[in-house]
């Protein structure tokens, strides 16, 4: 029997969580189903990775995206980000898709009333929302007005890594993993590193990622005097030389759903110190696997970075309950969960066996 056609369409295919779910779907589940891959704006590496996989990867408009669904009539349509939610709703009742998916995986917390309202209204054309936290579930429940029993909470999963626990090397370190935009909170960074460094100038400070407030962090680092202390080293793919060169993970968002870094941090044992913001809380456990911190406190996260690296027993104690936490939420997990969606619309609608 031929594979089931199931079509991705997601926004962008920079790097990030919403990126790294789509690949580790793909991934794990491309021998299963005939996988082809949509993006509206942006390629990137996530794209290159993709295509590894020996799965096209298309740039579409509405326009185009109509036709191929009549076309290539793809099972069900899988719609990541806010922008390839509504097209891709759209799309699909045009061209009679027959089941329709979509993913809510950050708090959006720009959305405008109109953003809000094309949300509410595509939301009747798919079947099933999968939410990444119980927190982006209830947020499209109060503030979409979606019905609840329409959104299925599966959490990110992550690969667990066979290591000890993670021990802080003579330079404690701390790292920022992700997009370099305002709502990830980056703003505060140089300030924190500032505030950390008057009082210890041991501690080192490291940003993977890329974004627009780049250019202002930089600037703001070298007006603190500080650019050997805090060191910028873009995108990086090694998550094992990553995470064996960092000691706490550093996450001072204004919002998140459910952060894929610090899942993946913890894995390792690395603690974090995070806003306590949206899902985070769902992660990351105050005072047992690191501190969740007020937002837009700089103050509070200087005093958690040099308290944590002040107390050998409290870092062991973290990082320890670090991996047994991040142990609940794995790979195998998540694969699971979403291939029984799959196979769920499939038997229910189809008929179709496996």
């Amino acid at each position: 029997m031929d594979k089931i056609k199931i079509f991705h369409l997601i926004t962008s295919l920079n790097i990030g969580g919403t990126e790294k779910f789509l690949l580790t779907v793909l991934r794990n589940l491309n021998n299963k189903y005939d996988f082809s891959v949509g993006y509206l704006k942006d390629s990137g590496q996530s794209a290159e990775e993709i295509e590894k996989l020996g799965i096209s990867v298309i740039k579409f408009n509405f326009f185009s995206l109509v036709k191929y669904l009549k076309k290539n009539k793809p099972q069900i349509i899988h719609t990541h980000l806010y922008r390839a939610n509504i097209l891709g709703r759209i799309a699909g009742k045009i061209a009679r898709t027959p089941r329709v998916l979509s993913s809510q995986r950050s708090i959006d917390g720009w959305k405008k009333f109109y953003h809000i309202w094309l949300d509410k209204i595509t939301s009747n054309y798919c079947d099933l929302i999968i939410a990444n936290s119980k927190t982006a579930k209830n947020i499209l429940v109060t503030r979409e007005k979606i019905y609840p029993e329409k959104i299925a909470v599966i959490y990110n999963g992550v690969p667990l890594p066979s290591t000890a626990y993670h021990l802080p090397s003579t330079i404690f370190t701390v790292a920022y993993i992700g997009r370099l935009h305002k709502e990830k909170g980056v703003y505060l960074i140089p300030e924190i590193a500032k505030l950390v460094c008057e009082k210890n100038d041991k501690i080192k400070f490291l940003i993977y990622g890329d974004g627009p407030e780049k250019n202002n962090l930089k600037l703001q680092i070298a007006n603190y005097n500080l650019q050997n202390k805090v060191e910028f080293l873009g995108w990086q793919t090694n998550s094992n030389e990553i995470y064996s060169s960092i000691d706490v993970l550093l996450l001072p968002s204004e919002e998140e759903s459910f952060p894929q870094a610090a899942l993946e941090s913890m894995s390792y044992g690395i603690p974090v110190i995070a806003s306590d913001v949206g899902g985070v809380s769902e992660l990351v456990e105050d005072k047992k696997t690191g501190f969740l911190i007020k937002s837009k406190s700089p103050e509070s996260f200087a005093d958690a970075i040099l308290s944590i690296c002040q107390d050998n027993y409290c870092y062991h104690h973290f990082s320890e309950n670090s991996k047994i936490k991040a142990s609940e939420f794995s790979v195998d997990k998540m694969i699971n969960s979403i291939n029984n969606i799959y196979e769920s619309f499939l038997k229910k609608w189809s008929g179709i066996s496996f």
